[in-house]
């Protein structure tokens, strides 16, 4: 009778539990929970450049929020919770966006540089980042100049209008845009001497076709100044 009651309870649970769910639970199984870490208040969180991830910098171990969830790795294994200090559940893996997060986070913090520049970052605190991070999401606000607390890339290239610039040109001045085969220069490009937005006499603000002619709105070549 014992026998048969229990068989009855393993197709009873078969059929109810989905086997996603029940694949999820075994992943877990044996597998240690994280140790609790006590803070003395809600925690505030730096965002990183770059990225959409916030951190825990006033603990020594390794906290994250990000798209909603706090996570930790611990021995190998990654955790999340909606929680930053309880409810640590095993995830399988390890997250996607832990690919683009600089190992060195810590040491960058520490001297407010990112890329090799000033990141002038402000703490945000945890009520604001409950409140407020699907909206930030969702309005990629981190990424408005307004916002932002970095002006280079980890790589150290200029971030700006969330692409990194191009490069330098022959003096060092940045360009937005590459030149064109006949040497005339886009729109906010550089010209050999590093004047900002030269056309091909050098006359400031100048955009010149091939032909010698300026585009409406600029200045004309210096031939036809009286």
């Amino acid at each position: 009778m014992k026998t048969l009651s229990f068989g009855a309870i393993l197709l009873v649970l078969a059929i109810t539990v989905p086997i996603p769910t029940m694949a999820q639970v075994n992943i877990s199984v044996g597998i240690p929970l994280p140790p609790p870490i006590v803070f003395p208040a809600p925690p505030d969180v730096v965002i990183l450049p770059e990225t959409e991830v916030y951190v825990v910098p006033s603990v020594l171990e390794e906290i994250f929020f990000c798209n909603g969830w706090w996570w930790r790795p611990w021995h190998g294994h990654w955790y999340r919770s909606l929680h930053y200090d309880s409810g640590w559940g095993v995830y399988g893996g390890v997250p996607v966006w832990y690919r683009g997060i600089p190992r060195g986070w810590r040491e960058d913090y520490r001297n407010h540089m990112w890329g090799g520049h000033p990141w002038n970052y402000r703490a945000i605190h945890y009520g604001d980042l409950q409140k407020n991070w699907r909206t930030w999401h969702n309005t990629n606000y981190w990424n408005r100049p307004e916002n932002r607390q970095f002006t280079h890339t980890h790589d150290g290239r200029l971030y700006e209008g969330g692409q990194a610039k191009l490069g330098t040109g022959k003096q060092g001045s940045l360009n937005k845009s590459a030149t064109t085969e006949k040497g005339t220069l886009h729109k906010g490009a550089t010209s050999g001497q590093g004047k900002v937005g030269t056309g091909g006499h050098g006359a400031t603000g100048t955009k010149v076709h091939s032909s010698g002619q300026a585009t409406k709105g600029h200045t004309a070549a210096k031939e036809g100044k009286k």
